[in-house]
């Protein structure tokens, strides 16, 4: 860490302004207010650009327990009883069998389907009347709370009763019902069953009392309360959180995905393999029940107030796939696939406007992986299809923003296919995946290198957007999508190559295994914190910015099976949708510096200010990162140009610790609202350690 000869320098010979040492100060007198002290200086009448809302925007993924144990309110896995393990042949993972088998056989049959994959038959015979069928654990349920149960199923004998009942883990029944089976193809029969006390596990069972061939297309337990599908508690968290914009199906799943598997009634939807993720580790048997398709994600988008923004299928997909999703979302009735949307109960055009072609086609993990040559080739036939369907469509092409050939790739799809492209698509991760071996045994370091990290993505995306414009030499201003970002640091050591399995697989391995179900803490808030206010800076060039993931997986929200609530990472999101000004506006600062010697790095400013305000300039908002692990930030701050409001609102994230975290039933990491008086246009304020403060000020005319 430097030695600042001079740890306050005044910034009167650059600016022409005095500061005054006294006008507004937090609980401490000049001399012993704090250990560093910066400045900053604010011109509110200088607006420098717009600062698109669509910079607070999330990722739902078909990975981990994103969709299917997060937002999806469904409890059982492989409800469909898809056929995931080979091995298996009898009950399709996870369900399981009755433990005695003297009177019950049962068979994966692909021969008589709902879905048009697979069934589950269960044959019970003998002289026996006992109950027997599958059940099904893994999750928790609430007394007295209502939910739904239901199964398509298909009877030989037509005779007996099928049995829906919820039970401890010892086998104690908490609720039960029964429906009396019917001669038929296949029939739907739902129950609704209220637990008289919470199950932790709770198992679900589904059995019959009759000698014959039962055949079950699939099964379904929710929470009554669901809202379409979906679980109200992570709606709600979602609305609180407000995104702007929501990124789907992936990732890499997109470039998998048939989307025309997902539409229709979902018990006739296939399922179908999540890859690259899917096998052998990943959640729910890397299996999409296909629940959670077009119409599904439309409808959350509506909930939560978020535009919709959509990932077409490059990999495995064809250009008439692509156009034909457009024409689904967008097209009238009088379409081909409008008329589907419309038969499936929406008849007004969804206008989705953002779309992109692929995800990191670069990467050799990926389905459909080519140099960019083979992507810029492949990239014009997508846009010339979807472009028929809807021209007014914004389109999004694959670019690299951490590679040792990101500006060959770059180049290459930029020069030959620019004319085309509307954003450039980046992902940014740090630490990329596994952390250093150093920092094990050393969280101050690891914290850092973390905050520090913005600074330099910040001077590389500069870079990015200089090689864009020489590209196209003023005849098109392209944007970019940070559509994929935040910190991410596995305490795993990196793959290697194995005569058993390459580096690639071991990768995907631990991804499956992983689902990167991490709980992030307050410094990768910070992280986070910092990454959008480079994207406000930079916001004439970034419209648009994905963070990953709305739930579980790196998540904004984190659930099981009954609870949810907000991470630290999400308090940030939080706080700066909700407390930002849609213009960017000039400031000046002066602050201490701190090294990153592993890195190289050197001069990363303890300060990270930037300022914003409303559309109408009445409003101004001050975004200050004290970057300090330990010490608190004396920063005097003057509103050039402008009077303000003596009333002002603090909203401030600064926990004592920088790596707590939020839990189930624990808030260590929360949104803090102090009102200010006695504010003028030069004043003091004291930024605690390791915070992020948003300062509302009313600006007087």
């Amino acid at each position: 860490m430097k030695v600042y000869k001079n740890r306050f320098q005044i910034l009167r010979r650059h600016t022409g302004y005095l500061l005054l040492t006294a006008c507004f100060c937090l609980g401490a007198s000049e001399s012993g207010w704090a250990q560093i002290r910066a400045e900053l200086r604010v011109t509110p009448s200088i607006p420098l650009h717009k600062v698109d809302p669509h910079i607070y925007g999330q990722f739902l993924e078909h990975f981990g327990r994103v969709i299917n144990g997060g937002l999806w309110a469904e409890l059982l896995r492989n409800r469909k009883f898809y056929p995931v393990d080979p091995d298996r042949i009898h009950v399709a993972d996870p369900w399981k069998p009755e433990s005695d088998l003297s009177a019950v056989s049962y068979v994966i049959d692909r021969s008589i389907t709902l879905d048009g994959i697979s069934s589950q038959r269960i044959s019970t015979f003998g002289k026996e009347s006992s109950w027997r069928g599958i059940r099904q654990t893994g999750f928790d349920l609430l007394g007295g709370k209502e939910y739904v149960a239901y199964a398509w199923i298909r009877t030989g004998s037509g005779k007996g009763n099928v049995s829906f009942r919820l039970e401890s883990a010892e086998g104690v029944a908490a609720a039960h019902a029964e429906v009396r089976l019917e001669p038929s193809d296949w029939k739907k029969y739902e129950v609704r069953l209220t637990p008289d006390r919470d199950l932790r596990p709770a198992v679900f069972r589904l059995a019959f009392d009759a000698t014959g061939q039962n055949w079950v297309g699939e099964a379904s337990l929710m929470p009554a309360d669901n809202i379409g599908g979906m679980r109200r508690d992570v709606i709600e968290l979602t609305k609180n959180l407000g995104p702007t914009i929501m990124r789907w199906p992936g990732g890499g799943y997109s470039d998998s995905y048939d989307w025309r598997k997902a539409i229709g009634p979902r018990e006739r939807r296939p399922p179908q393999d999540i890859l690259p993720y899917g096998q052998p580790f990943g959640y729910d048997n890397g299996i999409d029940s296909d629940d959670f398709g077009t119409d599904e994600y439309m409808n959350f988008c509506r909930l939560v107030g978020a535009d919709p923004y959509i990932s077409a299928n490059f990999g495995s997909g064809t250009p008439e796939m692509a156009a034909q999703w457009v024409e689904y979302c967008n097209g009238s009735v009088q379409t081909t696939w409008g008329a589907r949307r419309a038969a499936n109960g929406h008849p007004e055009p969804y206008g989705v406007k953002y779309w992109t072609i692929g995800n990191e086609i670069w990467g050799s993990f990926e389905l459909g992986w080519m140099n960019a040559e083979g992507y810029a080739t492949y990239y014009a036939p997508f846009t010339k299809s979807m472009r028929a369907v809807d021209p007014t469509i914004q389109i999004v092409a694959v670019g690299m923003f951490h590679d040792p050939n990101v500006r060959t790739w770059n180049e290459t799809v930029l020069q030959q296919e620019w004319p085309q492209i509307d954003l450039l698509s980046l992902h940014h991760y740090f630490t990329g995946l596994f952390a250093l071996p150093e920092w094990r045994n050393n969280p101050l370091q690891a914290y850092n290198a973390i905050v520090a990290e913005p600074t330099i993505a910040e001077q590389r995306a500069r870079e990015m957007i200089s090689l864009m414009d020489q590209i196209t030499a003023g005849r098109k201003k392209i944007l970019i999508a940070f559509d994929e970002w935040n910190q991410l640091t596995l305490d795993f050591p990196p793959p290697v190559n194995t005569p058993e399995r390459s580096e690639q697989n071991q990768f995907i391995d631990l991804l499956n295994k992983t689902g990167l179900d991490i709980n992030l803490t307050h410094r990768d808030g910070i992280f986070g914190a910092r990454m959008l206010q480079l994207f406000m800076r930079l916001g004439d060039r970034i419209p648009l910015a994905i963070r990953t993931h709305l739930i579980n997986s790196l998540g904004s929200i984190r659930s099981d099976s009954t609870r949810s609530y907000i991470t630290a990472s999400g308090k940030v999101m939080q706080l700066y949708r909700w407390h930002s000004g849609s213009e960017l506006v000039k400031v000046e600062q002066q602050s201490p510096e701190f090294d990153v010697p592993e890195q190289g790095w050197k001069g990363i400013s303890y300060l990270d200010a930037a300022a914003t305000r409303s559309a109408d300039g009445a409003k101004l908002y001050l975004h200050l990162i004290n970057l300090h692990p330990s010490e608190s930030m004396g920063l005097k701050v003057a509103i050039a140009q402008s009077e303000v409001d003596p009333k002002g609102d603090l909203w401030q994230i600064a926990p004592q610790d920088f790596i707590t975290r939020n839990d189930f039933g624990v808030t260590n990491v929360e949104i803090t609202h102090e009102q200010k008086t006695g504010l003028r246009p030069e004043f003091t304020l004291l930024l605690p350690p390791h915070s992020i403060s948003v300062l509302e000020l009313q600006l007087r005319r």
